[in-house]
């Protein structure tokens, strides 16, 4: 029995080691797949661009990574319009396709995708959409819509709808609900428009709440409805007719103007197939990983590219290789500032900014940073997204240039605090709550009363502080009045066509277009090669792991195997590395990626 026990433990110890091997070869190849050189590009002769728009675009930089533990199918919104650039002048590109049906765009990345397609289409190439329903069934798809505009032709499924219906506002108050399980809240705001906590301070929309959000959605339908307009040569009103009518069937679409056939999809990739049946169909995403002609390799200008996404906290960026970044770590952007600015073979920083806000303190540290770069004389430029907000416009506001979407969310120069007091709460629910207090005002932040007259002279004093010191540099920044920018500010949001007529920003356009105006701050034209640099350096995602296992951040029960895993994939990395050299190795993400 002994002799058969060894045997057994043999070959389950054999089985386990060549799991562990086969498993670190996955891994090697999972981190390498993007730097492998590519020959699809040059062995496809002619090809149909794809895109799914229901998937959306992630804010954020290129590369590869690990979420969850895999290959994330969806695109980055740089990559999508570098993609849709570059395929623009590609002979190889026949024409551009798409599907959508659902929302899953904010409306500043709408627009992005929107004008990136109609670029495309100046070439001479067409873009022809297809979708099944917009809107889903009896669902509102104004911005879907407007963004099918975009393109040459609109095919519809017969039994599907288009869902034109207008924009709304909705939200809830909470104050009525609180009163009745006796919780209050005590907020102190800088000033009448700073409206973030009034869904539990009010019981209705407040008047300058209602008046803000008139202007900025206003402004956004009429974008809406003049961007329909132009592309479907249709009056204004006439499409705010369509809308008083909508959702509408496929019937009345079609009989409006809004799309160009009704067809099944066999039917919609029949077409394609008879006008461009020698191309084949590649996903954006797979086209955007082809490599470039070994000749265009040899751009001699580099511009650092810099994502702010999400949330401002201070400390560092929680970012993981098992799932996407999680929001902006004020330390950790700050030194990617810093890095870019110090980097000799640097000559422009491009920061895209795609943030509501967060952290005072933590945008305090990325402005300082934003300032000293340009005390470098590198010209540094912000590319807005959805919303570049609160602090997400304060570290944005020190620019040389500032770029953003018409429907941007943009300001909200403000300060506000709340403090949730549960003392009736408490006593409802017979609940005793005692307190030993060092200090005289070592309570002051207790959830269990309310703010002392003092106290609350504290707070205020605190939030003029932040107030003014946020106004007297936008002032310096946007090179305005203090009284000026108090005047536009009070927390009040606008949309990014309000901002510019305001001089929050300086031009209306995308990524694209802030790319351009760089290229031309250092001395290129809009049609050279330059390469964008992500900062933070990227990691190998063999350190990132690595960094995982030190942090303690890896799921619970993978540690030991990985640990195991990332041991066995450096040794292969030696075996193997000879197989990613060649003439594109690292062109695309490590260290930088060619852009025309």
């Amino acid at each position: 029995m002994r002799i058969i026990g060894k045997i057994l433990v043999g070959i389950l110890a054999s089985l386990g080691l060549s799991v562990l091997v086969l498993s670190g070869f996955f891994i090697y190849f999972l981190t390498k797949t993007d730097s492998l050189p590519n020959q699809a590009s040059t062995q496809q002769e002619s090809m149909i661009l794809s895109m799914n728009l229901d998937a959306g675009f992630s804010e954020g930089r290129s590369g590869p990574n690990f979420a969850p533990f895999g290959v994330s199918g969806q695109i980055s919104l740089q990559d999508a319009v570098i993609a849709l650039r570059r395929a623009s002048k590609d002979d190889k590109v026949q024409a551009v396709t798409a599907t959508i049906s659902g929302q899953s765009l904010g409306l500043a990345q709408v627009q992005e995708i929107r004008d990136a397609v109609i670029d495309f289409r100046a070439s001479g190439k067409p873009a022809l959409l297809y979708s099944d329903t917009l809107g889903g069934e009896l669902g509102n798809a104004t911005t879907i819509y407007y963004l099918a505009t975009a393109f040459d032709e609109i095919w519809l499924q017969p039994s599907g709808g288009v869902g034109l219906t207008g924009l709304a506002i909705e939200q809830p108050f909470l104050k009525g609900f609180l009163d009745k399980i006796g919780v209050r809240t005590n907020t102190v705001q800088r000033y009448e428009y700073k409206s973030a906590a009034e869904a539990f301070t009010n019981s209705e929309m407040s008047e300058p709440n209602k008046e803000a959000l008139d202007t900025l959605f206003g402004s956004i339908f009429e974008q809406i409805v003049e961007g329909i307009s132009d592309a479907r040569r249709l009056s204004g009103d006439e499409v705010k007719r369509l809308m008083a009518d909508g959702p509408l069937l496929a019937q009345e679409a079609m009989d409006g103007g809004l799309v160009d056939h009704l067809a099944y999809r066999d039917e919609f990739d029949k077409r394609v197939e008879d006008s461009f049946g020698g191309g084949k169909n590649v996903s954006l995403r797979r086209y955007f990983s082809f490599g470039l002609p070994d000749e265009t390799l040899d751009a001699e200008r580099s511009i650092a590219m810099i994502h702010a996404v999400g949330a401002i906290a201070r400390g560092k960026s929680e970012d993981s290789p098992f799932g996407g970044q999680s929001g902006i770590g004020g330390d950790t952007l700050a030194k990617a500032v810093r890095d870019a600015a110090e980097d000799a073979n640097v000559d422009a920083i491009l920061l895209r900014v795609d943030s509501p806000g967060g952290s005072y303190v933590a945008s305090d540290t990325i402005w300082r940073e934003v300032v000293r770069a340009k005390e470098k004389g590198k010209p540094f430029i912000v590319s807005m997204g959805n919303a570049a907000a609160s602090g997400g416009y304060f570290i944005a506001m020190p620019a040389d240039t500032i770029f953003a979407q018409p429907g941007t969310i943009t300001g909200s120069i403000g300060v506000i605090s709340s403090k949730f007091i549960f003392e009736d709460a408490l006593e409802k629910l017979g609940i005793n709550w005692s307190t030993l207090t060092y200090g005289e005002n070592g309570d002051i932040f207790t959830p269990s009363r309310d703010f002392d007259e003092a106290e609350l002279e504290r707070v205020n004093r605190s939030l003029d502080a932040i107030y003014e010191d946020f106004t007297t540099k936008a002032a310096a920044g946007r090179e305005m009045s203090v009284e000026d920018i108090h005047a536009i500010a009070k927390g009040r949001v606008w949309s990014g066509a309000d901002a510019k007529r305001l001089g929050l920003v300086d031009e209306l356009g995308g990524l694209s277009d802030a790319i351009d105006h760089t290229k031309v701050l250092i001395g290129l034209t809009p049609e050279d090669l330059v390469r964008l640099v992500p900062y933070p350096k990227q990691k190998d995602p063999l350190e990132s792991i690595l960094d995982a296992l030190e942090e303690g951040t890896l799921p619970f029960g993978l540690k030991s195997a990985i640990e195991s895993l990332v041991t066995l994939t450096q040794t292969i990395n030696t075996w193997v590395a000879p197989l990613t050299r060649g003439p594109e190795a690292g062109v695309l993400y490590a260290p930088s990626l060619i852009v025309r």
